[in-house]
């Protein structure tokens, strides 16, 4: 009896915890599950259909980074109520001590006085430096393109005068761990692994803005997309990563050599002057790189006429003004031809009607050979020359600021300061 006595006893005890064991189970079981169902991420793999693309390869290296970056996600949602220029005074390049930082920051009260929700973040903080791409994944989902601001290339170095630029990503594949971008200066559906994506962000470049319609302005706006599919990356892209690293070191050097010049003072130091003449000899060097790069012969004729050009201006600005001259006579003037012609595979999007379109290639010498006759005082020819160029965009702040300042003749180009004065100028 004592025995089955006992053994009921503990038959007793365990049915007395049994009711909440079993409730302490399906609680743990609940709390696993909810984990795993709000942490659970299923995979992307999806390409945004009809993002344009707006770069080198289809004349649009003359606008800054920011300002192709913006149009692109505005003409994806077909909004064109702003035009490319009025985007490219907004946001202008980094001659015009403008950084990245200022740029996003004024981006966001663009987009959102246009009407647009905005997310950003900076995918170096804590909360997201161990998914960056699972922040961008939840916008492709969903086709919206999504800007960073990332190191503009794997091979940019720290010392690199220029080391970020803006990018749109279009596509992510978790199953290849690839992300897929447009890029100014790299091109349309540029691929880059999840790694080397991952290295281009660095503390002050990590920037994401995802940008989509209210619903107010998306009524007003057709279906996203251009409904165009995207041209497959040419022979010149996939050549034209050396020649294109080279051009963008080319423009940082002489856009810090511009920087460097207007804060100057009226009478500048020996040590200023050399600084500004060696900045611009910097510059000359990446463009001996281009030019003579076996790809430059690939790239659009305008890519080259302007690599062109601005190896001459970075002479001139050395003080060999009749060297400068003699390039653009013997090699820019023959050359100024075709500057219309794209990569294969795009069009030239323009703000310009097509009369003054038609007149570009024949007018885009005379915005830089006035500045040679003025620097050698010969200021009746340098308006002469210019005049042609000006009628391209008359009502143009930047056109009416250089007009002025060649009918200004009490006052030397401020680059002739900057080289030690007109007594150096060969």
């Amino acid at each position: 009896m004592d025995q089955e006595s006992q053994r009921q006893k503990l038959l007793g005890r365990l049915a007395a915890f049994k009711v909440p064991l079993l409730f302490l189970m399906v609680i743990l079981i609940g709390a696993v599950g909810f984990y795993f169902y709000t942490s659970y991420e299923p995979s992307v793999n999806h390409l945004i259909e009809g993002v344009p693309y707006y770069g080198i390869f289809n004349l649009f290296q003359e606008y800054s980074s920011p300002a192709t970056t913006i149009a692109t996600i505005l003409r994806y949602f077909n909004d064109e109520r702003v035009s490319f220029r009025e985007l490219n005074n907004e946001f202008p390049g980094p001659r015009y001590d403008k950084d990245n930082l200022t740029h996003f920051q004024k981006s966001l009260k663009f987009f959102e006085a246009q009407g647009y929700n905005t997310f950003s973040i900076k995918l170096l903080d804590d909360k997201y430096k161990d998914d960056k791409i699972g922040e961008i994944k939840k916008y492709i989902r969903k086709d919206i393109p999504v800007i960073v601001i990332q190191q503009k290339r794997l091979d940019t170095k720290e010392s690199d005068i220029e080391r970020s630029g803006w990018r749109v990503v279009i596509g992510v594949f978790d199953d290849k761990k690839e992300i897929i971008v447009h890029d100014a200066s790299l091109g349309n559906n540029y691929v880059f692994s999840y790694a080397d994506f991952e290295k281009l962000f660095f503390p002050g470049a990590s920037r994401m803005l995802a940008v989509w319609p209210k619903d107010t302005l998306a009524k007003n706006l057709p279906k996203p997309g251009n409904g165009q599919p995207y041209s497959e990356r040419s022979a010149v892209m996939k050549n034209a990563y050396t020649v294109i690293g080279a051009a963008g070191r080319a423009r940082a050097a002489s856009a810090a050599a511009d920087k460097f010049c207007r804060d100057m003072s009226d009478s500048p130091t020996s040590e200023e002057i050399n600084e500004y003449i060696r900045l611009n000899k910097i510059s000359i060097d990446y463009r001996d790189e281009v030019i003579n790069d076996p790809a430059f012969k690939l790239m659009p004729p305008l890519f080259q006429f302007l690599n062109k050009l601005w190896r001459a201006k970075s002479i001139r600005n050395t003080g060999e003004v009749s060297k400068a001259r003699e390039i653009m006579i013997n090699e820019l003037i023959p050359a100024n031809k075709d500057l219309d012609k794209t990569t294969e595979g795009f069009e030239f999007m323009s703000d310009m009607s097509t009369d003054d379109e038609s007149r570009r290639s024949d007018n885009i010498i005379n915005g830089q050979m006035p500045y040679l006759y003025k620097f050698e005082g010969r200021y009746k020819e340098a308006i002469d020359a210019y005049m042609p160029y000006f009628k391209l965009m008359p009502d143009d702040k930047v056109a009416l600021k250089k007009l002025a300042e060649l009918q200004d003749r009490s006052a030397d180009p401020h680059n002739i300061k900057c080289m030690g004065g007109r007594s150096v100028i060969k």
